[in-house]
C-alpha cells in the first residue's frame, strides 16, 4: 500500500464488510501503513494507553517493579518499548532488524513470572487499545481489512514469542481484554510507583501548556474510569471529558481535510530524543 497515492479519500475505500484478507494481501504491510502513515498520531496515543495499562494490573505491576528497569531508567525503558515494536512493524518479522527485536523480546521475557494469560493480555493491549483509540478519535473508522491485518500482525508476534494462540478476531481480542480486566484490574503500590516513575515519558510529548496537567490528561486518555482509579489517578469530571473528546473530534475533522503523510512516523535507527539524541543501534535497545 502506497500512502502517497490517493490521499484520504481513497484510503477509506477498502470494503467495510470484507470477511477475510483477500488472496495475496500482505497483512503486515497493511498494518505498517496504518501505524506509520494513515493513523500516526492516533495509534501513537493508543500505544501510550497500552503502556500505562499494565500498571493497573497488580500482578503485572509487581513483576515490572521487581525487575527494576522502569524505576532505574524510566525514560529509556519507555522509548525502548516503542522502538522494539516499531522496528518490527517497519522492517517486518523476517528482516534482520525484525528478527533481532523478536529475539530481544523472547530473551527479556525468559524467566519472568506470570501466567500465559498475563503475557497474552499484555500483547492484546498493543492490538486492542490503539485500534479502539482510532475508532473513537481517528479521522475515519477502521475498515474490516485493517482490523484483520492488525490481528494477523499480533498473532504472528505472539507465535514468534512462544505465547498461547491469540484470539482470531478483533472482537474476540477485545472480549479477552475486557474479561481479563474485569477480573484483575486494581490499584497497587507498585502500579502507583511505576506511574510516578514513567509519567515523564508522556509529559515531554505534550504541549508545554499541558505539561502541568499530565496526570489529568493521562486519566482522560483511559477509556474506563476503573483504569484511572487503579493507576491512582483522580477521576475526571464529566464536563472535562466532554471537552477532551470535543478537542479530539475537532483535531480529527481537521486531519480528515489534509493530505495523508508521505513521511513515516518512525525511521529505524533515528529518534532524536533525549535518550538517543544522535539515533541508536540495536545493541543499545533493552535492559542491561
Amino acid at each position: 500500500m502506497n500512502p502517497g497515492l490517493g490521499g484520504r479519500i481513497l484510503s477509506g475505500l477498502a470494503h467495510p464488510t470484507r470477511k477475510s484478507l483477500p488472496a495475496g494481501a500482505d497483512p503486515y504491510a497493511i498494518y505498517r501503513t496504518m501505524v506509520l502513515y494513515d493513523f500516526q498520531k492516533e495509534i501513537h496515543a493508543g500505544f501510550f494507553v497500552s503502556y500505562y495499562r499494565n500498571f493497573a494490573i497488580p500482578s503485572i505491576a509487581r513483576t515490572l517493579a521487581d525487575r527494576g528497569e522502569m524505576r532505574e531508567r524510566p525514560m529509556k525503558r519507555s522509548y525502548d518499548t516503542g522502538i522494539v515494536i516499531h522496528e518490527i512493524i517497519a522492517n517486518g518479522f523476517d528482516s534482520d532488524r525484525g528478527q533481532a527485536m523478536t529475539a530481544l523480546l523472547r530473551r527479556v521475557h525468559q524467566g519472568v513470572p506470570g501466567s500465559s494469560e498475563d503475557f497474552l493480555y499484555v500483547l492484546m493491549t498493543l492490538l486492542v487499545l490503539p485500534l479502539r483509540w482510532v475508532d473513537q478519535h481517528g479521522w475515519r473508522k477502521l475498515t474490516a481489512l485493517e482490523e484483520e491485518a492488525a490481528v494477523a500482525f499480533y498473532a504472528e508476534l505472539g507465535r514468534r514469542m512462544g505465547l498461547d494462540p491469540a484470539p482470531p478476531t478483533l472482537a474476540a481480542a477485545g472480549r479477552f481484554l475486557d474479561d481479563y480486566e474485569e477480573r484483575w484490574l486494581g490499584p497497587s503500590p507498585e502500579g502507583s510507583s511505576l506511574l510516578g516513575a514513567t509519567v515523564e515519558a508522556l509529559k515531554v510529548r505534550l504541549h508545554r501548556f499541558l505539561r502541568p496537567l499530565t496526570p489529568v490528561v493521562l486519566a482522560l486518555m483511559m477509556d474506563k474510569p476503573r483504569v484511572a482509579a487503579a493507576l491512582g489517578l483522580k477521576p475526571s469530571p464529566a464536563w472535562l471529558r466532554l471537552v477532551f473528546n470535543a478537542v479530539l473530534r475537532f483535531r480529527a475533522v481537521r486531519a480528515s481535510m489534509r493530505p495523508l503523510p508521505t513521511q513515516p512516523s518512525f525511521v529505524p535507527g533515528k529518534t532524536g530524543t533525549s535518550v538517543y539524541p544522535d539515533g541508536y543501534t540495536l545493541d543499545q535497545i533493552g535492559p542491561r
